[in-house]
């Protein structure tokens, strides 16, 4: 390893740094997976290869169906889980997470799997947990259990996702209302499978301001020119995109693109035991492979804070811990 590789390994490090784009289901740590699974889980996986690629969709979901379904079968293991997911995402200096649990997809009541979830978080991180709701399962279904969601004391948001080529976001109204109506954190996949389609039926019909990926808006100026306009926020993980085959490579990623036109971006990992990165990974990528230059990878380290529903104190000092490390290691 070089001087140069150290220094940025260093630099980020010490940034604090947001988690806001994170799915339970794909964070279940490996080795719990191991232990918990019917199935052999290998110790080190295929998939965790750089140039592996998900052949398609339904070889992604099996992976996740090996490594997730069905291992959370008791709320001392949905707590175990996300126990070692924030340590994880504490020993790399993270002090904001927002975390998706599907919904539906546990058979307890939804404030008890979201009590054992919290019960995981250490102290000096806030956890914020998202009901995760499936535009492309049983509908019926997910709106029963999502109306329970929306009015759990202990749930801090909603998000929509799935594939955004199936389903209609209509169905969704009432709930953005009412998780809007009691203040809650409101997102939505767009952009990732569905193209600039989804991204306009996520702002006009669902009326959010944050977008998970978007990147199938990195060719429409009109919606970029909107994003501007409406103060829109796209929370990207980078290298979910090339393993799922939505983007060739890192170096050809439109997140550069956006943050140079002025739109508000973020750096999450999405699924992080079914890609093989950990959010340090995603970030060392922003200068490695695109580019980007210390200030600008500080300002989206910041703009995750920006969004956060977090204590304002904290917050400030978040934002002036990363100028301080700009400061420090930009020269």
């Amino acid at each position: 390893m070089t001087r140069a590789d150290d220094t940025l390994d260093a630099f980020v490090q010490a940034l604090p740094k947001c988690e806001v784009h994170l799915h339970l289901e794909g964070a279940v740590p490996l080795d719990l997976a191991r232990e918990w699974s019917s199935e052999p889980v290998p110790k080190d996986p295929e998939w965790f290869d750089p140039d592996h690629r998900y052949s398609s969709f339904k070889d992604f979901i099996h992976v996740l169906n090996l490594t997730w379904r069905g291992h959370l079968n008791t709320l001392e293991r949905i707590q175990q889980a996300a126990t070692k997911i924030f340590r994880q995402l504490n020993a790399q200096n993270v002090r904001y997470v927002e975390m998706s649990f599907g919904v539906g997809a546990y058979t307890f009541p939804v404030v008890e799997t979201v009590a054992a979830l919290k019960a995981g978080a250490p102290d000096g991180m806030t956890v914020r947990i998202i009901a995760g709701l499936s535009r492309d399962r049983d509908t019926a279904y997910i709106l029963k259990i999502g109306e329970e969601a929306v009015w759990a004391d202990n749930v801090d948001g909603v998000d929509l996702h799935g594939d955004e080529r199936v389903g209609d976001p209509r169905n969704f109204l009432g709930l953005y209302q009412e998780a809007r109506s009691r203040g809650m954190i409101t997102k939505a996949h767009a952009g990732e499978f569905g193209g600039p389609t989804s991204v306009i039926q996520a702002l006009d019909l669902l009326r959010v301001n944050r977008l998970q990926h978007g990147v199938g808006a990195s060719n429409d100026q009109g919606l970029i020119q909107r994003f501007l306009d409406e103060g829109v926020t796209l929370d990207m993980c980078p290298w979910s995109n090339v393993k799922l085959g939505v983007i060739e490579q890192l170096g050809g990623h439109p997140l550069p693109m956006f943050h140079r036109a002025g739109v508000r971006v973020t750096v999450s990992t999405d699924d992080p035991t079914l890609f093989g990165q950990r959010l340090t990974d995603e970030y060392r990528w922003l200068y490695t492979e695109m580019g980007l230059s210390y200030g600008e990878i500080g300002q989206i380290a910041a703009n995750a804070f920006l969004n956060a529903k977090m204590d304002d104190g904290e917050r400030d000092t978040c934002l002036s811990e990363i100028a301080s490390v700009v400061e420090a290691y930009e020269g």
